[in-house]
């Protein structure tokens, strides 16, 4: 970019370099990583999360927050799965990027993921929107347990139908797609809880 004649403040403002700590200079802050384009629900790009090819940690890396990346308002995925969510009366919410993925490989499209942040309020109201119905697939270890009640109460007292999908063996969305194929996905889908019946 800085060969391009772009400022190094302009890539640090974007999000996509890093000031160093000693000396003068920045880097690029998804250096090793897979990068996955974030947009917002009209589509365009507004940030970017960066999965690590090894073992770095932490394993996913998101823009720092900006004017247009705020992670409590957006959802990855819902530039492309609105109108799958509005055919389907209900949207399927998973925890990261490669599940929402799998489930997109797997023909199920009424799917997005929270950007490594909690479910919210804001994210409540922009899926209610589009339909009545939230159904949350997060991981089946303790963490995704946990992160499941929070986004229970995240959308407590909102006119909406909340199920929970509970995935076997510890697994997540995309360890699942993987390991049992598309059509046993789409067939476990049909089978999430009502909210009470996960309390």
């Amino acid at each position: 970019f800085q060969k391009r004649g772009v400022a190094e403040h302009v890539l640090v403002d974007a999000g996509l370099a890093v000031r160093r700590e000693r000396g003068d200079g920045i880097y690029d802050r998804f250096r090793g990583r897979v990068i996955i384009p974030i947009a917002d629900e009209r589509g365009r790009i507004v940030g970017f999360g960066g999965r690590a090819l090894g073992d770095a940690q932490p394993k996913y890396l998101n823009t720092a927050e900006t004017p247009v990346f705020n992670k409590r308002k957006l959802l990855f995925g819902m530039d492309r799965a609105h109108s799958a969510i509005a055919r389907a009366g209900y949207t399927i919410v998973v925890e990261g990027y490669m599940d929402a993925i799998a489930a997109w490989e797997a023909g199920v499209d009424n799917v997005v993921a929270t950007l490594g942040t909690s479910f919210t309020s804001d994210h409540a109201a922009l899926l209610l929107r589009r339909a009545p119905r939230i159904v949350f697939c997060y991981d089946s270890d303790r963490a995704g347990q946990e992160a499941t009640l929070r986004a229970l109460a995240a959308v407590h007292g909102r006119a909406a139908e909340l199920r929970v999908l509970l995935l076997p063996d510890g697994k997540d969305p995309d360890e699942y797609v993987r390991t049992h194929g598309a059509d046993a996905f789409r067939a476990l889908v049909e089978t999430a809880v009502p909210a009470p019946a996960f309390h």
